[in-house]
Parts: C-alpha cells; sequence; structure tokens
C-alpha cells in the first residue's frame, strides 16, 4: 500500500470521519461527495489490492446473498435495490483499511477532536434556539423530522459524538485538554437525556458493557457479559409483556407498544416462510406487513427483519458473510489504538440499536458494520512498508 502524501492523508481522515458521523443522512449534507473522495483516496492508496486480498469472499458472500434473496422474494426488484445497498455498504471498509495502514493515530484524533467539538457545538445551539415554547425537545425533533427524515438519525449522530468524546478522553493524557473533554462528555449525556430515547439508552447500554466485558478480565468482564444479558433479556421480556409493563410502571410506552405489535407480526410472517423468507427491501412493499392498517417503511428491528428477509437458511448465508467482515478484528488493537476503538464502540451502539429501531439493509446501520470492521482489523494485515508514491 502507499504512503499517503499529506494533503491525501488529512482528505481521507475527514471524508472517512464524515461519513461516520453522518451516517445518519447518507443522501444529503454532501455525505455522497465525501463518501466519493474517501474511496477514490482509497483506490489511489492501493487500498483495492488489500481488500480484495483478504476480503474477496465477503464480495462473493454478498452477490450469493443478494441472488439468494432476488430468487425468494416476493418483490424481486426490491431485492436488487438490497444487493446494491449491501456493496455500497461494503465499499466503506476500504477507506477504513487505508486508514489503519497509514499509522497516524495522532492525526486522527485531531481530525477527531475537531468534529466532536463541532458537532457539540451545534447541538449546543440546537438546544439553545429551542429553549423558547414548546421547548428543546420539540425543536430538535421538528427539525430532524424536516432535515434527518426522523428523529432517531439525529439520536444517532448525538451518540457516535458522545462515544467519540470517549475515546478522545482515554487517550488524552494532557490534564486541560482531558477537563475539556470531560465536559463535552457530560454535554453529550445530557443531550442524549434531552432526546429521550429509550432505545438509544439502551444501546449505549449494551456498548458500555461490552467494552468492560472486552476491556477487563475476571469479574468485570463477567458482570460486562451479564449487563449485555441483562439488557437484552429486559428488552425481550418487554416486547412479551408490554401490557403488564405498562400497568406496573405506570408509564406511556406508545413507542414500544407498536414495536412489540411489528415483532408479533413479523414473527407470524416468518412463520409462514421459516426457511427462504420474504426477501430484501420487501417489508415496505408488501401489504400482509400492515400493523394496525398502516404499512411501516421498516420494522424497527434489525435482527428479525433479517429473519424475515432471508428466512433461516439465508440468515445462515448471512451470519457467514457477517463473520468474514469481521474475522480479522483484533482486540489488541481495540484496548490501545483509538481508531480501533471507535469503530468497536460504533459497531456495539448499532448493534444494540437494532434492537428498537434501524432499518438492516441500508447504509446505516451495514456502513458504521464496515467502517467499524475496517477500524478494527489487525494491523499485521498491513505488515509490508508502506510504499511512497513516487515509487
Amino acid at each position: 500500500m502507499k504512503k499517503a502524501a499529506n494533503w491525501q492523508l488529512h482528505g481521507l481522515i475527514f471524508a472517512t470521519l464524515y461519513c461516520v458521523f453522518m451516517n445518519a443522512a447518507p443522501r444529503a449534507f454532501g455525505v455522497p461527495v465525501m463518501w466519493a473522495i474517501a474511496f477514490l483516496l482509497a483506490l489511489r492508496l492501493g487500498g483495492w489490492q488489500y481488500f480484495w486480498g483478504h476480503y474477496r469472499r465477503v464480495v462473493w458472500g454478498v452477490l450469493a446473498l443478494t441472488a439468494f434473496s432476488v430468487l425468494s422474494a416476493r418483490l424481486p426488484g426490491r431485492a436488487v435495490v438490497g444487493g446494491y445497498e449491501l456493496l455500497r455498504s461494503l465499499s466503506l471498509i476500504l477507506p477504513a483499511l487505508v486508514l489503519v495502514a497509514q499509522d497516524v493515530p495522532q492525526q486522527v484524533l485531531n481530525w477527531l477532536k475537531a468534529y466532536v467539538l463541532i458537532f457539540s457545538l451545534l447541538f449546543l445551539v440546537m438546544y439553545l434556539t429551542g429553549l423558547a415554547p414548546p421547548g428543546p425537545y420539540e425543536h430538535m425533533y421538528a427539525w430532524a423530522f424536516a432535515h434527518f427524515g426522523n428523529p432517531h438519525n439525529l439520536i444517532n449522530v448525538s451518540a457516535l459524538v458522545l462515544l467519540g468524546a470517549v475515546v478522545l478522553l482515554v487517550f488524552e493524557d494532557r490534564m486541560p485538554m482531558r477537563a475539556v473533554l470531560a465536559v463535552l462528555c457530560a454535554f453529550s449525556v445530557w443531550v442524549q437525556w434531552v432526546l429521550q430515547s429509550e432505545g438509544a439508552y439502551l444501546a449505549l447500554g449494551i456498548c458500555a458493557c461490552t467494552w468492560v466485558a472486552l476491556r477487563y478480565g475476571g469479574a468485570l468482564r463477567v458482570l460486562g457479559g451479564l449487563g449485555v444479558c441483562a439488557g437484552v433479556a429486559v428488552y425481550v421480556l418487554l416486547m412479551l409483556n408490554i401490557e403488564l409493563a405498562k400497568a406496573s410502571l405506570g408509564l406511556s410506552l406508545e413507542s414500544f407498544e407498536i414495536r412489540a405489535i411489528m415483532n408479533e407480526r413479523l414473527l407470524a410472517l416468518v412463520a409462514e416462510r421459516p426457511w427462504v423468507g420474504y426477501g430484501m427491501n420487501n417489508f415496505k412493499g408488501l401489504a400482509d406487513t400492515a400493523v394496525l392498517g398502516v404499512l411501516y417503511v421498516y420494522p424497527h428491528q434489525i435482527y428479525l427483519e433479517a429473519l424475515f428477509s432471508f428466512g433461516v437458511l439465508g440468515c445462515a448465508l448471512f451470519v457467514a458473510v457477517i463473520h468474514a467482515v469481521f474475522r480479522f478484528s483484533s482486540r489488541s488493537a481495540i484496548v490501545a489504538d483509538p481508531l480501533a476503538m471507535l469503530g468497536f464502540l460504533l459497531v456495539m451502539y448499532m448493534a444494540g440499536k437494532g434492537l428498537t429501531d434501524m432499518k438492516l439493509i441500508d447504509i446505516q446501520p451495514l456502513g458504521i458494520f464496515m467502517l467499524g470492521a475496517g477500524f478494527m482489523a489487525r494491523r499485521s494485515l498491513f505488515s509490508r512498508p508502506l510504499q511512497n508514491l513516487e515509487a
């Protein structure tokens, strides 16, 4: 792989991190342009050879999964579009791999600081401008509907900013800067409180527990694992006993109520076609998926969506593809390298958020999974010294 010139290096870091934080708006705010810049720079620096050498089985797996889904789909055309989304998401692993190969953690940290600071200031402005009635919560949700499609996309951006601030705090040695980063972390937590997303709270809790289980040993590892299991168990029990939970807590659980009904409907549909499913992207187009007379865009649960889309046989292939994507992930890199730690936290957050929200066959969350897999790749993949561009 070639050693990047200074402008190429900063362009690659800027564009790749932009795709990370703005993944929630993949078709707006210049994200397609940034994706193209990151992808082309990765190709220019020799990323294709490394990608094809180590990840070609992923490409063949995606193509096989797409063919399987098209052949079994009720609406084959929509399944073809799903295959395109898979490949588009997979392309994001190239700039991530090239960025890892360049081995420039300090430059990455500097750009990460800039992004976290800028996004924190933007959220502060949104909060302050929403202090007038009806209040910050309503103002931020209205802005999200107008510019991000729905509030969950804005919530995801705010959560990624929080995770970025945590990574910076972990790897910062200077006390004055640590104090600033601690303030940014606290503010990001406050933004989460203002946005009031139970799904984000669950995802961040799962993310924290998985980090503890990975980072530490002994009792802490056990506690982290138990925390993950407890979070998933609470969600499952809530979905199975939503009415009992409402009565016991005395709270309105409207968002969880509709999700419980959707999950029940999904499982009923899966039972009708358990082996091959209904095809990628077919949820929106089928009248059978209507819940209380409403056709939703996606099921708001990526794991049940996978079962609905691929069936048992297709899910086995999908799991094999995901395993091939993450098989080069390195625990030692995740613990010691800021980019790898960021990738791990991003993936764990999206995996947790997928319990209550997200559309599986989309660049969000698949794009984050691919970026995270690239960031976590073990550094021995790039053991050969970088070559100058002139060579």
